[in-house]
């Protein structure tokens, strides 16, 4: 049985309308929600000049394998942040800026990245770690459907 976490995903940059679809059938398949234990995604939740930020409960692995490889795979930005499983792995952000990555980082519960020695080390400089801090940190552009 899966180990399963609480994760939340945000989605933004311009899609077609069949990239919509295949989105929007793969947030149902994972029951995403607009809020925390909301009601179930309608595309009438989407806010116009926003992200699409998408929250769930018991998430497999706190991952969403199929939206994050399709966003990947069609280069639609992307934000994944998911809790921790005591024993088995910690809480992690994902990003992927449409281009770069997904890149992947330590963070706490609250979704604060987290350095460790080993990595302040590797990096070696605070130039160095505020770039790796400014790119954990991404703004998702808005969700635009368009032709």
């Amino acid at each position: 049985m899966a180990d399963r976490v609480s994760a939340s995903i945000t989605i933004g940059g311009e899609v077609t309308p069949e990239q919509f679809d295949a989105l929007t059938d793969m947030i149902a398949w994972n029951d995403l929600r607009t809020e925390w234990d909301g009601r179930v995604f309608a595309r009438d939740q989407i806010i116009e000049g926003q992200p699409l930020a998408l929250h769930a409960h018991e998430v497999p692995w706190g991952m969403f394998d199929d939206i994050e490889q399709y966003c990947c795979n069609h280069h639609i930005a992307y934000v994944r942040w998911s809790g921790g499983c005591p024993g088995s792995f910690g809480p992690e952000r994902i990003v992927y800026d449409g281009n770069a990555g997904p890149l992947n980082y330590d963070v706490d519960e609250d979704d604060h990245v987290v350095l460790h020695a080993h990595t302040i080390e590797q990096l070696g400089s605070m130039r160095a770690i505020r770039s790796y801090l400014k790119a954990a940190d991404i703004m998702v552009p808005p969700l635009v459907i368009s032709d």
